[in-house]
């Protein structure tokens, strides 16, 4: 990801979205390790993960209140870690990591196989508080970006920050993306 200060200026980005990338150069730098013990030792940190789950807790709620714009009420990390404890899937969640994150890889913006199908529609909610939130301008040349919302407020885990607002901005997202049709 470039940095904020070495921004191409013929591309417009907003002072929000300017703080956005600042934020993603800041976790890249000093909060993306988990990442890559995630894609390059899975293993280990799955056993760690799985042995004990107050082990589970603190990796888990770490994330929670570090990533969020407002700490998640402890009942809602609580519910999280205890549905990875029940389930036993902890070790098998940090799989995917091993695409996106691998070194020198640090996303799916520098996997040069990582692509939208050429075409298809995408949407894009922004969320402020996300660990790297591209600029609406950066991703319309991804693909064909048919849906893009802004919010003032929300983090990586928006889906539990923000659960209506993320289920409206998907619910028009695919109401634009297939629009009935009527014969």
């Amino acid at each position: 990801m470039p940095e904020p200060d070495h921004i191409d200026n013929n591309i417009p980005i907003s002072a929000a979205e300017q703080k956005g990338l600042r934020r993603a150069n800041d976790f890249k730098t000093f909060g993306s390790s988990y990442a890559l013990q995630h894609a390059t030792r899975p293993s280990t940190i799955g056993f760690a993960l799985t042995s004990n789950p107050v082990s589970l807790l603190a990796w888990i709620s770490e994330k929670f209140l570090d990533w969020t714009d407002e700490d998640p009420p402890l009942d809602v990390i609580l519910e999280s870690v205890t549905l990875y404890w029940l389930t036993g899937c902890s070790a098998t969640a940090l799989w995917p990591y091993r695409q996106l994150f691998t070194p020198g890889v640090i996303g799916a913006h520098e996997n040069p196989a990582w692509h939208i199908p050429h075409g298809k529609p995408f949407g894009y909610s922004w969320f402020p508080m996300e660990l790297a939130p591209i600029p609406r301008a950066w991703a319309a040349t991804t693909g064909n970006l048919t849906f893009y919302r802004q919010h003032d407020q929300g983090g990586h885990f928006a889906a539990v920050e923000k659960p209506d607002e993320l289920w409206n901005d998907f619910s028009e997202f695919v109401q634009k993306a297939w629009p009935k049709r009527t014969t």
